[in-house]
């Protein structure tokens, strides 16, 4: 398995003079799950937008650099093939006038995919994520799947043109406590199997627990701990992760 690494380095975000992420820091592995963790409005997926240059607008980057391997990266090339991205909100990452196999299709073009090397990959990219029945789906528009269904082919569209990373943000929002267990399990398959570095974007400590080795803490906009997740869990560190802890395990006790 290759070691790449994918990183940012003092990353600092804007809006209208107002400082939205500052010096932010993490680094990414093949093979691994780096958990970012926090509250709504800490900066966690603004982070992970900015990584692939996708910033809201009015949003701008003042300071910092995203590397590949410890070089500077060309963050639009990373877009697909090196890295893969699934939103929070899948309904919203598709469009309902398309079918799914369209969806895929398109996709698989990029890398001059067609005809009938672009289908057996599509069925075979849907049963990697958990379709029986692969052939099923492809003929049906988003509005016909559920959010799960959707999530899953998102996942799929990700994994199309092999990357090694995945961008997971809040992957399990708004889902069922099984189907949740159900898109875990799967991300969980998909490092071991492909050896793919997963950020997983939360505010479910559940979820870190779950599946993440390491751990970044987000809070208004800046990392404020980062550290093993057996250790984040036996003994947080700053106040803020207490906090949320405590909040955690007062939901869940």
């Amino acid at each position: 398995m290759s070691a790449r690494r994918l990183s940012v380095g003092g990353l600092h975000l804007a809006a209208g003079g107002h400082a939205l992420v500052r010096g932010v820091s993490l680094t990414l592995r093949r093979g691994r799950v780096l958990g970012l963790v926090g509250t709504s409005g800490s900066g966690k997926s603004l982070t992970t937008l900015a990584l692939l240059d996708l910033l809201p607008p009015g949003v701008r980057q003042v300071a910092g650099m995203v590397a590949l391997d410890d070089a500077p990266a060309d963050r639009v090339a990373l877009r697909g093939r090196t890295v893969g991205l699934v939103q929070q909100a899948p309904r919203g990452g598709f469009n309902p006038l398309v079918t799914i196999g369209r969806h895929f299709t398109e996709t698989l073009a990029c890398d001059g995919i067609r005809d009938a090397a672009a289908r057996d990959a599509m069925l075979e990219l849907l049963r990697e994520v958990g379709f029986g029945d692969p052939a099923s789906v492809v003929g049906l528009y988003p509005t016909q799947l559920s959010g799960g269904m959707l999530q899953r082919i998102m996942i799929a569209l990700a994994l199309a043109r092999d990357p090694d990373f995945l961008l997971a943000d809040e992957p399990t929002t708004d889902l069922d406590l099984v189907v949740q267990a159900q898109l875990l399990d799967l991300l969980e398959r998909l490092v071991v199997r492909r050896g793919l570095g997963v950020l997983l974007v939360t505010h479910d400590f559940s979820v870190i627990a779950r599946l993440a080795d390491q751990v970044v803490v987000m809070d208004a906009g800046q990392v404020v701990e980062q550290r093993p997740v057996r250790r984040l869990f036996e003994d947080p560190a700053h106040p803020r992760t207490q906090a949320l802890m405590a909040a955690h395990l007062a939901l869940y006790a």
